[in-house]
């Protein structure tokens, strides 16, 4: 027991060791184009202004969604920011790549590492800018929790925190098992677009889907539990039905990505074939 232990710390290590590397040099390359860095924080700020236009016009019709009132949007509009951003800085540029390199055969030079080869595909880049992003995101979130009409209670924070790193963990296992089937379509370059697409179920408040589209969207397309549930038990407290929920569909989708990922590398054809 005391040996798995060791081994596990010693792998975590070594992990973490990897990733600072990571983002180590992707920071030197994104401050060698500063313009591109500036840039990505400007499309960002129009890409939030336009939703956050678009649910202020909303709410000029309609005093409530469900459940949510116009405060409470707010703040799950910032959870789905900081959603969106936490991948973007994590996943999404490994991840909308991946068709590119098995097309041209650069994914040979990933898969001869001496590391585990969904790793390095899927953090081998960091977009530094949305770190930036995201300290501006946490502290709106944290301004908007302060003058939250009512009280917020440390539990409710706890599961939040937890359920929202869930959230960004569902949100990249969908990705990464989308992005996985170029190695069953040979070129699958739309993936990217099918990805963003699906993921755009996300950015709405569950209150708004009934019916069979809100079990799809709590279960086959668990788009809802990436912002709509953490949002939740922040303002509304524990519900420990849906936590445990969300834990059990986190983990059938991060062993689904593991799964997808190397049935994929058995049909994967390198450039040296």
């Amino acid at each position: 027991m005391v040996m798995v232990y060791e081994h596990m710390e010693a792998l975590v290590r070594r992990a973490l060791s990897l990733w600072v590397s990571f983002f180590q040099n992707s920071l030197t390359r994104d401050m060698e184009f500063k313009a591109n860095f500036l840039g990505g924080l400007f499309v960002d700020l129009v890409y939030y202004s336009v939703y956050f236009f678009l649910f202020n016009v909303i709410y000029s019709y309609v005093d409530t969604l469900g459940v949510f009132s116009r405060q409470d949007i707010m703040i799950f509009l910032v959870v789905c920011y900081l959603a969106d951003t936490c991948d973007m800085f994590f996943f999404s540029g490994n991840i909308f790549s991946l068709n590119q390199l098995m097309v041209k055969g650069e994914l040979d030079f990933f898969l001869l590492k001496p590391v585990d080869s969904q790793f390095i595909t899927s953090l081998r880049k960091v977009r530094a800018y949305a770190l930036a992003n995201f300290i501006i995101l946490l502290a709106l979130l944290i301004r908007q929790i302060y003058y939250y009409p009512n009280n917020i209670a440390l539990i409710n924070i706890s599961l939040f925190i937890l359920s929202f790193i869930m959230g960004i963990l569902l949100w990249y296992s969908i990705d990464f098992i989308i992005a996985s089937t170029c190695f069953w379509f040979k070129n699958f370059s739309v993936s990217g677009w099918l990805s963003h697409e699906i993921l755009k179920f996300s950015s709405r408040p569950d209150s708004i889907y009934t019916g069979f589209m809100r079990k799809i969207l709590f279960s086959l397309m668990p788009m809802t539990l990436i912002a709509s549930v953490p949002t939740r038990f922040l303002l509304y407290g524990p519900d420990w039905d849906l936590f445990l929920w969300q834990l059990f569909i986190t983990i059938i989708f991060l062993f689904s990505s593991r799964v997808v990922w190397h049935r994929g590398l058995l049909r994967y054809e390198s450039a040296s074939s």
